[in-house]
């Protein structure tokens, strides 16, 4: 949720050590930061809240990334969605990810330097 005009990101992963470290990291840096365990958690998130950019995994027990994608861009399709995943079979494909309304494709282990540059240029 928005405080002070702080920018705020919901983090969507079930590993716990990542969101974490990825929830301290933003935070550090000024943003407002909310984790998820799995897609059907973050969807309640996403449709009580006020965020300004999802950052999701895509495996995920229960709702994977994929579903809850598709969910968020029908409930809020103007919401920015950052796809986070550690599996080389999502390649980057800009033109299929963007039809599916992802802002952006980080692969894991996460660069922190380019997370800070993709929101950087997402929110402004």
């Amino acid at each position: 949720m928005e405080h002070k005009n702080r920018p705020s990101i919901l983090i969507v992963d079930d590993e716990p050590d990542a969101t974490s470290t990825l929830s301290k990291f933003l935070s550090s840096r000024g943003y407002i930061t909310d984790t998820a365990a799995n897609g059907a958690e973050a969807l309640n998130q996403v449709l009580s809240g006020d965020y300004h950019v999802v950052m999701t995994d895509l495996r995920m027990p229960g709702m994977d990334g994929a579903d809850f994608l598709a969910r968020v861009r029908f409930e809020r399709p103007d919401l920015p969605v950052i796809v986070m995943t550690g599996h080389t079979a999502f390649e980057t494909n800009d033109s299929i990810w963007a039809n599916a309304g992802v802002a952006a494709v980080l692969h894991k282990p996460l660069n922190l330097r380019e997370v800070s540059g993709i929101l950087r240029d997402i929110l402004t």
